[in-house]
């Protein structure tokens, strides 16, 4: 149906989902969706809950394969930087040792280009349209990296076998980095990477230098403290693994969850749309949604109005009706209305009408706007006909002779809506009352149309005189000349026929008597009356036929959804690239453009981004444990590196704790959330961490010579016989002279030691520092940089003398082991600065991609408000959610429910139709038709009042207002309540017509008018509900309804005219009342009414409190707190989605709950049958 696939008036999109094809629907049947409830972990799309949809699950594993998928994108980006550190120690590799043997150099050059050759692979075919190079691209992407892997073993194997003389110490550094790297860079799955590549690299990294490393007595000692060292950047290495991932799939899963937000937003949505569109036309819903919210400094208010010349309007009342509904109850002649109405309404798709109001049984539409067609006259006539023909069905029913009785007229029209609550599309002009009187002079049976609209048919319709304006005094005025329609010339063919037609052809032809049927097929095509009904009826059957049954269309329903989510989900996540994007967002530095956003950055802090900090605290710890290995076991060295260990634990702690929240006392994760929540406390702290474990290991260097000669492990001898072979700045040169005689008189021993370690330990401290989440790259390049530049210094000026014995013990390498030792140093702290700023590239996308999912869901929430603010002013919040959320239902099922106390309200401005006329002066009737919007505007904002959050306006006719109270479904009174209690509501009513008077008082002295209010009010039960589902048209029904139209229409100008039985209820509220007289009403025969005369001053406080206490309690309230709890007795839903919007209009929070209230409370458009007559 149209209405299903009602578009977005916003964007242009359409419903989630896609109509399938005939196979695929056909595929689907065959496997029907299954159905369960979601289990913890599935991804539950669709309309749940809210829409009354059915649950679509996608299963687990698809959804694994998704974040899989994304995963391993998102880590793509760092391979560059693995590539990045692997040529830099290959450049190292090559530059270093200066006089290499010709293999070696062969073998480390050919490793630069198989380096350059896989840079090169992973952009052939990027960004390319071709299918075969995308997907070649794609493979490459999956090798590249175990490629990359692999060249970078092979590459470290042959370094070290080729060496002529080679230790465990020598590319020690590289090794710690590239276990670490291997976790962090490379996009490959933890399981793969664990168990596989982490093993292999860990066991070649550590086997092979020891394996072919010259004879040493301590090779064993250096094994165990380079196992140490490996397995302790391994393990940081797995720890921003898992930091990582845990990053990834939070940034996942709220994409997910926003995304089905987002889709149910949608579905609402669409639903809301179609539900709005089939009450208000397409651009004045636009317009309506634009303007919702918006504050207007105009003088009047905003009206919705538009001028359309060469209009057909069209209107059809049930003759005899009358007399059916004193025979049926309420209930019963709303749903033969309903059942009548909903063909007349699928007559109006046909024929392109433009249905505008159900006015009790009579039933009025237009073609030829908003959208201007030719054939306006055409079609109105043929839904005339077809009208005339529909109405066999309401004989047959109520098995009584009423007929339809149609009038049709054209010119122009002022067509929009008026008022600021409950709004209606509908039509005003001169030529739409003369409509109306075409109707009421036309006969039973007939289709009655004038002169103006007869020039329009074009000959396809025979006529004859009808001689209407001798029956009507106001078409004779005029001058209309009327005709009635007795045959149709041109028979119309509508989509629908011509659907039939096809589908009888295809079954003629394997038919025996297709020529049968051909001719009755020719026969009926001449027939005056189209055969509407029975062509429906045939299309639904050819429906069933087809195989779309219910059932059937629901699986496919959910299958579609399914996929579509799954289709929209990867698009959301597996196909964007934030590491592309964020450029066009951040300057060189990578701070956004955005100051808010680089402050709401700086803020943020990601779950668990403390536990980084423990890397630092486990370097510190290791550096106890190989320095037991491979360094002097003195007691100051010990006091040197254990000392740091106690302020990095207390601010390690102090800034983990708040992630333990559950193991820790409260008081403590507390100062710890207080003390994180300091950007500058936090970013302090960690610098101060980085600083003391790269500071210690410096002064550790600081003293190393000093150690050794004060622990008696080098003699003086062997510094004297190294000393010479270069003259450099020394430890001893640094300390005070005496101290240095003292360390001359140490006695030597056998045991030689290695500060190139020291060294090697330093890499290890930069990964530390390089995976700190609380700086910024900036200022972990900078610690980085200063921290290798400190250590290289140290290495070439102040403990050369220690190099040049190691050196001696190697047999003096062409370059020294100090120069080797800084080289590779430097190749860490660059691989880490780039990789430091690739890692806060990644947490900016992250966080720039939760802003963006913030931002889309409050648009969809915004476009869902809207959407409700609209349709809830339309029809009454329960209604509007009835049809929201039953989306399967039948276009046709009625929707009514009964109330047993009620009080109606009629008010109306008689001499406003004198006021109205179309001149040029008043821009032909719209200005007055402005005066009249802000007249109902006024009266609306009074159902804004608290006092007035019972009221519910039903609708307007022309410029009468209609209103009605005790239609809440809150109520839920004790059956022996007092009158005082039951019938408070109608005191409210009562005051809620003064204070129309008053306002319409207001008005006239603002513009210099003497309009007057004749108001009528009536109680008792009524029947409410929804007819012509199609396009839902909220009304009240029943005697209530017709007496309280009787009293208005009898009664005088400026009084309120009411029934003996209401007098009688009002009194006790303190109500003063003049007896008119008996009034004769139709269909009720003679009744006693009274004039509101006033209120006694005694009870003017009564009526609110009373109205109040009606709202949701059982016992009387006598406090002045009762109107503040019963002011929040909405549902919580309805409160939530209609604050935000009524927030940008109300001016105190006082105004915002009333409003809440009354918006949400009223919503209802109907009218009453009486009222036409």
């Amino acid at each position: 149906m149209p209405e299903e696939k009602a578009s977005n008036l916003e964007n242009g999109q359409t419903t989630a989902a896609s109509t399938p094809s005939h196979s695929q629907k056909a595929k689907r049947q065959k496997t029907p969706t299954r159905r369960r409830p979601p289990n913890e972990g599935d991804v539950v799309a669709g309309g749940v809950g809210i829409t009354g949809g059915g649950v679509v699950i996608l299963p687990q594993h698809v959804l694994n394969e998704l974040y899989h998928n994304y995963s391993i994108k998102q880590r793509r980006s760092g391979l560059k930087w693995f590539l990045f550190a692997a040529v830099l120690f290959n450049l190292w590799t090559i530059c270093i040792p200066w006089e290499q043997a010709l293999p070696t150099r062969v073998v480390n050059c050919s490793m630069l280009l198989a380096y350059m050759a896989l840079t090169a692979l992973l952009h052939i075919g990027r960004g390319s349209e071709q299918p075969s190079l995308r997907r070649f691209h794609q493979s490459l992407l999956t090798i590249v990296p175990r490629a990359l892997w692999f060249l970078s073993m092979l590459h470290f194997a042959a370094y070290v076998m080729l060496q002529d003389s080679f230790s465990p110490r020598d590319v020690l550094g590289w090794a710690i980095l590239l276990n670490f790297l291997i976790y962090v860079t490379l996009p490959l799955p933890l399981i793969f990477l664990g168990l596989v590549i982490g093993f292999c690299t860990y066991f070649n990294c550590l086997s092979l230098p020891v394996g072919f490393s010259r004879p040493d007595r301590l090779i064993s000692d250096q094994a165990a403290a380079n196992a140490v060292l490996i397995a302790t950047a391994a393990l940081i290495g797995l720890l921003y693994y898992f930091m990582g991932e845990a990053k990834q799939k939070r940034a996942f899963l709220e994409a997910k969850k926003s995304l089905e937000v987002k889709m149910v937003i949608e579905e609402q949505s669409a639903e809301q749309e179609r539900l709005l569109l089939s009450v208000l036309p397409k651009h004045v819903a636009i317009k309506m949604r634009e303007d919702l919210g918006s504050s207007s400094s105009e003088a009047f208010k905003k009206i919705y109005m538009s001028r359309h010349e060469n209009v057909s309007i069209l209107y059809a009342d049930i003759v005899g009706f009358t007399a059916i509904s004193s025979t049926y109850s309420a209930q019963d002649l709303v749903k033969m209305l309903n059942e009548l109405f909903a063909r007349f309404d699928r007559l109006a798709e046909k024929y392109q009408q433009l249905r505008i109001k159900i006015l009790g049984d009579c039933y009025y539409c237009i073609s030829g706007a908003p959208d201007e067609r030719p054939d306006h006259a055409v079609l109105c006539v043929h839904m005339g006909l077809s009208m005339v023909k529909a109405i066999k069905y309401v004989q047959q029913k109520a098995n009584s002779p009423v007929d339809m009785r149609v009038g049709i007229h054209t010119g122009a029209v002022l067509a929009g809506i008026l008022g600021q609550r409950q709004w209606q599309f509908d039509v005003y002009s001169k030529d739409v009352e003369l409509a109306n009187k075409m109707e009421s002079s036309g006969k039973a049976g007939r289709v009655h149309i004038s002169d103006k609209t007869l020039a329009f048919l074009n000959g396809e319709f025979e006529v004859e005189p009808a001689f209407g304006e001798k029956r009507e005094e106001l078409l004779r005025i005029a001058g209309l000349k009327t005709y009635f329609i007795t045959k149709v010339v041109k028979p119309f063919a509508s989509p629908c026929s011509k659907k039939i037609n096809e589908s009888k052809s295809e079954d003629a032809n394997h038919s025996p008597d297709s020529n049968a049927s051909s001719n009755d097929s020719n026969e009926n095509a001449g027939d005056d009356n189209d055969a509407t009904l029975d062509d429906e009826e045939l299309l639904a059957q050819s429906v069933v036929i087809n195989g779309h049954n219910p059932t059937a269309a629901e699986d496919e329903e959910e299958q579609i959804k399914l996929e579509n989510f799954k289709q929209r989900l990867k698009d959301e996540l597996v196909t964007r690239d934030g590491h592309e994007n964020l450029t066009k967002d951040t300057n060189i530095f990578l701070r956004f453009k955005n100051p808010q956003l680089e402050q709401a950055y700086a803020v943020y802090r990601e779950p668990y981004s403390s536990l980084p900090l423990l890397a630092a605290l486990l370097v510190q710890c290791i550096d106890v444990l190989y320095s037991y290995l491979v360094l002097p076991r003195s007691t100051l060295h010990f006091i040197n590196i254990a000392a740091p260990l106690v302020p990095i634990a207390m601010l390690v702690a102090i800034s983990i704790a708040e992630s333990f929240g559950g193991m820790l006392p409260k008081f403590f994760v507390d100062v710890s959330k207080r003390f994180n929540d300091i950007t500058f406390v936090r970013e302090l702290a960690a610098i101060i961490i980085a600083l003391t474990i790269g500071l210690s290991n410096v002064i550790d260097m600081f003293f190393f010579v000093t150690f050794v000669r004060t622990e008696h492990i080098v003699s003086e001898s062997e510094f004297n016989a190294t000393a010479g072979l270069e003259e450099v700045v020394t430890a001893e040169h640094l300390l005070p002279e005496s101290f240095v005689e003292q360390m001359r008189d140490a006695v030597p021993t056998e045991r030689v030691l290695y500060p190139s370690y020291l060294s090697n330990f330093s890499v290890l401290i930069l990964i530390a520092i390089a995976v700190i989440a609380q700086l910024t790259h900036l200022t972990k390049i900078l610690l980085l940089l200063s921290i290798a530049a400190l250590h290289c210094y140290f290495n070439v000026c102040i403990m050369q003398d220690l190099y040049v014995l190691e050196d001696d013990l190697a047999n003096q390498p062409l370059i020294s082991t100090r120069y080797c030792a800084s080289g590779l140093l430097l190749v860490a702290a660059l691989s880490l600065s780039f990789l430091a700023r690739h890692m806060d590239h990644e947490d900016r996308v992250i966080f720039k991609w939760k802003t963006e999912v913030a931002e889309q869901k409050e648009t969809a929430n915004d476009m869902r408000q809207r959407n409700e603010a609209l349709v809830y002013n339309v029809l009454p919040v329960h209604v509007a959610e009835h049809f929201m959320k039953n989306t399967k239902r039948s276009h046709d099922d009625l929707y009514s429910q009964s109330y047993a106390e009620v009080g109606v309200l009629f008010a109306s401005m008689p001499n406003f139709s004198d006021f109205y006329s179309e001149e040029t002066v008043n821009n032909q009737g719209l200005e007055c038709l402005r005066f009249l919007n802000e007249v109902i505007s006024d009266f609306d904002a009074l159902l804004e009042l608290p006092q007035f959050q019972d009221i519910i306006k039903i609708k307007t006719i022309g410029s009468t207002y209609m209103a009605a109270s005790g239609i809440n479904l809150q109520r839920n009174l004790r059956n022996d309540a007092p009158i005082t209690e039951r019938w408070s509501h109608l005191a409210v009513l009562v005051e809620f017509a003064l204070e129309l008077k008053h306002a319409l008082q207001g008005i006239n002295e603002q513009s210099f008018n003497h309009f007057v209010l004749k108001m009528g009010i009536n109680h008792g039960p009524i029947t409410a509900g929804v007819i012509g589902a199609r396009k839902p048209h909220y009304d009240i029904w029943g005697n209530t309804v017709n007496v309280a139209s009787r009293m208005e229409s009898t009664g005088k100008a400026g009084a309120v005219q009411v029934t003996e039985e209401t007098c009688k209820i009002l009194e006790p509220f303190g109500y003063m009342f003049q007896q008119r007289g008996l009034v004769v009403v139709k269909g009720k025969g003679q009744l006693m009414t009274y004039y509101l005369q006033g209120k006694s001053e005694s009870s003017t406080a009564a009526v609110p409190k009373a109205a109040i206490e009606l709202h949701g309690a059982e016992e009387g309230a006598e406090t002045g707190t009762a109107p503040v709890s019963n002011l929040e007795c909405s549902t919580e839903l309805e409160a939530d989605i209609k604050t935000p919007l009524l927030k940008l209009k109300a001016k105190d929070a006082a105004t915002e709950a009333a409003a809440t209230e009354s918006c949400l409370s009223n919503g209802t458009v109907g009218e009453s049958q009486s009222l036409l007559e």
